[in-house]
């Protein structure tokens, strides 16, 4: 059966990609360099803000990317901001993104770690379109290591993967301003829902417990996590779409990036990118899910407390409400 998809043609507007960074060139050079050789770079705009060094030893590295901006190829447009004082990764991030939604109700992001396969635009841009209007697929991912259902070219899951994503302005909105503490709390009572999620994936599980007791929190004003993302995604039955075969390969992991460690993902090296020059895919078929998830961060990165681990904590303020299992442990000291 021949694949049907979206073509070139039918696209008049290509998204934006975004891009943040700060010190790391050859990191950034090897991003741009793989983006400018993908389908469409040449009708893509791309919004760079490059933030100050938080210290000394960044500086050479900063000097480094300023020079290299100057002489930027390939693409439609390249917009680029330089920060006066240091931002961090998160408000940096904070600050492209409205950059952009200034002009375009949809962007790709990613940091400057990434290198992509040259269909990842064309996928990108096609699986925006597509998904726009679900009112259930909230991002578009571009890495992948899991199995895809069914041998489907594109399927959905709870997962929230950074690494090279497209989001939609209003959508993006809506989880930004969303009061979290009033959807974990609401979902507290949802016993079968929040004890699969023990089950499944007891990192997450974790982290849900931690935000329910206000011990683990996440302002909103220093980004969504990807934690965050994927919590509420299960929480509220929302998806990301995913490609079978990865469009992106991360490769942030030898010390330099803020997070990024080997041991949270240990076959990354072992990512194979998709090598068509176009993204094609059935889409009249209905698009599967994968119940799947990522590996578990491993113990380093775990950061809740012994108490979130445990699912009797759970159990017992499903029991007890909010108020009566605060004032339980104010009296016990726990």
């Amino acid at each position: 059966m021949k694949e049907k998809q979206m073509q070139s043609k039918d696209i008049e507007l290509y998204f934006p990609v975004a891009i943040i960074t700060c010190n790391r060139i050859n990191h950034l050079r090897n991003c741009i360099e793989s983006l400018s050789r993908c389908t469409h770079a040449d009708q893509t705009e791309l919004f760079i803000s490059v933030d100050y060094p938080p210290d000394e030893k960044y500086v050479d590295g900063w000097n480094k990317i300023k020079e290299y901006l100057t002489d930027v190829h390939g693409f439609k447009k390249v917009n680029i901001w330089f920060q006066e004082v240091n931002l961090g990764a998160a408000y940096n991030e904070h600050f492209v993104y409205d950059k952009v939604f200034e002009q375009y109700n949809a962007m790709i992001f990613t940091e400057d770690d990434n290198i992509f396969a040259p269909a990842f635009l064309d996928y990108m841009n096609q699986m925006l379109r597509r998904f726009e209007k679900d009112p259930k697929v909230y991002s578009i991912s571009g890495f992948n290591m899991l199995q895809s259902p069914h041998n489907s070219r594109i399927f959905k899951n709870y997962t929230f993967q950074p690494w090279g994503f497209g989001i939609w302005k209003d959508k993006w909105n809506y989880l930004r301003n969303m009061k979290w503490e009033e959807v974990y709390e609401k979902y507290s009572k949802r016993i079968f829902k929040i004890m699969g999620l023990y089950f499944q994936n007891k990192w997450l599980f974790c982290v849900y417990v931690g935000r329910l007791l206000k011990e683990d929190t996440n302002d909103p004003k220093k980004g969504l996590t990807d934690a965050t993302l994927t919590l509420l995604y299960y929480l509220l039955g929302l998806y990301s779409v995913f490609p079978s075969k990865s469009l992106v390969k991360n490769k942030g992991f030898d010390g330099s990036g803020a997070n990024c460690c080997i041991e949270a993902v240990p076959h990354i090296e072992e990512v194979d990118l998709d090598e068509n020059l176009l993204f094609q895919y059935d889409s009249t078929k209905k698009v599967p899910v994968s119940s799947e998830w990522y590996l578990p961060i491993p113990e380093w990165a775990q950061k809740s407390s012994k108490l979130n681990k445990d699912p009797l904590t759970y159990l017992l303020y499903f029991i007890m409400g909010k108020e009566k299992y605060f004032a339980w442990r104010k009296k016990k000291g726990i």
